[in-house]
């Protein structure tokens, strides 16, 4: 026991002459309280551990800041020109400002991210098929405050897209007609219809309702302009397996006209994957035996039909983001699609049609039958009609 004693002395004074400096301990040599020496090295122990915990912290390397770009809306988007404005968000200045000012008031406040800021960075993501990390970089935004950003703007704009894609009064499907018909002669037409596909990356579950007729993983979006590349009505969501006609008779404009029936005059003009109908009016089946007005008919619904192709073409061409959407949550993919084709009509009412950014959209599916229903007896008197009085 004596040894022991001695021994346990002797460390504790060892100990103490380490951190009496430093942690200023008192320890009196002449005792002989072997208890005192025990507690005093488990306190000196504990110190040791924790100064070497915190020295290990300390050496550990500190988490980097992600570094991005500083300033990027505050002085570079200044100084850009009229013509690089232009190119990297897709409109004018002068439009984008009258943009804020109506979308702004529809937002709810916050101070963390300018308006601005959060417009700009929308626009470009819209614009171009870079990665979220790539976007965040650029406009200092985490990944998680840019989704945000986005969806709150997309989802704004696609919650009140009845303010800029809208159904034509009667007015205005006299005036539509009648700038058709200046085109190919084919009378009667308020605007032409047409599907087409986004491409997404392929979702966990219920993978094969999204397969096409290309066997790509795409969601289908039904649109319909008029002669001036307007969009009049959007319906955006459907599978990519779900067949053009079945999108359109699903659709609220099909429910729409159903109630409120086209003046007889009047029909949209689809592809041969559409059932013929008084509404809409598709090509004749080429069996090898058309007449001479059957396909005099077609030439004309042809010429006249090109302008949703144009239409689908401008809204790929200025919003590339469409052509392939990576995002996780399938649900949040059609709002995106609406709210670009909410900018392709404000931009076109603000600014006019610009046909350099019009692509040429492989987005032909080439369906054998016409439609997935029997043509319906009045679409086909309708049709044969038009087709003998063409000049």
């Amino acid at each position: 026991m004596a040894a022991a004693s001695e021994a346990t002395s002797e460390r504790a004074m060892m100990l103490m002459e380490m951190f009496d400096d430093d942690n200023n301990y008192t320890y009196h040599a002449d005792t002989d309280d072997e208890t005192d020496d025990e507690i005093i090295i488990e306190n000196i122990d504990r110190s040791i551990n924790e100064g070497l915990f915190i020295a290990a912290s300390l050496c550990q390397p500190k988490r980097k800041k992600p570094t991005r770009i500083r300033d990027y809306v505050e002085r570079t988007v200044q100084e850009y020109c009229e013509v690089e404005f232009h190119q990297h968000f897709r409109m004018h200045r002068a439009d984008f400002e009258v943009l804020c000012n109506w979308i702004g008031p529809l937002l709810p406040k916050e101070r963390t991210i300018s308006l601005e800021k959060k417009m700009l960075a929308t626009l470009w993501f819209l614009g171009n098929q870079e990665s979220f990390r790539g976007i965040g970089d650029r406009f200092n935004l985490s990944k998680g405050s840019l989704r945000r950003v986005i969806h709150l703007i997309c989802r704004t704009l696609a919650s009140h897209q009845k303010k800029w894609i809208k159904w034509p009064s009667l007015a205005e499907m006299h005036e539509n007609a009648s700038q058709f018909q200046a085109r190919a002669g084919f009378p009667g037409v308020i605007g032409a219809l047409d599907g087409t596909h986004v491409q997404i990356t392929a979702p966990s579950q219920h993978r094969d309702s999204f397969v096409n007729r290309k066997k790509d993983i795409s969601i289908q979006m039904q649109v319909i302009c008029n002669k001036s590349l307007l969009f009049l009505d959007v319906c955006a969501g459907y599978p990519g397996s779900v067949h053009d006609a079945r999108v359109f008779r699903n659709s609220s404009i099909c429910k729409y006209l159903q109630d409120n029936p086209l003046p007889p005059a009047f029909h949209l003009l689809g592809d041969s994957a559409y059932q013929l109908t008084n509404t809409v009016l598709v090509p004749f089946r080429d069996n090898g035996h058309l007449t001479d007005s059957e396909k005099k008919y077609n030439r004309a619904h042809s010429s006249t039909r090109v302008e949703i192709e144009r239409a689908i073409g401008l809204l790929k061409g200025k919003f590339r983001k469409l052509k392939f959407v990576d995002m996780q949550i399938v649900e949040d993919i059609p709002v995106i699609m609406v709210a670009a084709c909410v900018l392709h009509n404000f931009i076109i009412l603000n600014r006019g049609i610009d046909e350099d950014e019009i692509i040429t959209v492989d987005d032909v599916y080439n369906y054998q039958d016409e439609g997935e229903d029997r043509p319906a007896s009045s679409g086909i008197r309708k049709r044969l009609e038009i087709a003998r009085a063409l000049p």
